[in-house]
């Protein structure tokens, strides 16, 4: 063998987690291909700007405290995944005690007979909603 094993090890590493280091990070390439919507290779500027509103719409922002604690990167926004990690505690704290207060406009949508609590029959949504 010619690197031996911790070469080898290294090896399998490299393949392994750089790929899993970069899942769901979207490239420059990507955004350019998702803004460029009449696939003609260039994007303009009303282009752009539907791009930016669109990007816009996939953020949240942040309205109360419990939001804040869940803004990892510090922006005053919640990406998507920064809002599915808040759902997925609050359906924790469901499961375990049957209903959770409401905290959040982004959690006021899932109480539908808005008394500002999610009970477990409401939890329903929020579960389907973050899987």
């Amino acid at each position: 063998m010619r690197y031996g094993k911790a070469g080898l090890f290294s090896v399998v590493l490299f393949f392994v987690c750089v790929p899993w280091l970069f899942a769901g990070q979207v490239t420059r390439h990507q955004k350019f291909e998702h803004a460029d919507r009449n696939d003609d290779g260039k994007v303009t500027a009303k282009e752009m700007r539907v791009e930016k509103a669109w990007e816009a719409k996939q953020k949240n922002k942040v309205n109360t405290s419990v939001e804040k604690s869940y803004d990892a990167d510090g922006d005053g926004w919640l990406d998507p995944a920064e809002v599915r990690r808040m759902l997925k505690d609050k359906q924790a704290l469901i499961e375990t005690s049957g209903k959770a207060k409401v905290d959040s406009p982004i959690e006021a949508e899932y109480d539908a007979n808005k008394d500002g609590v999610i009970d477990s029959v409401e939890a329903v949504a929020l579960k389907a909603a973050i899987q």
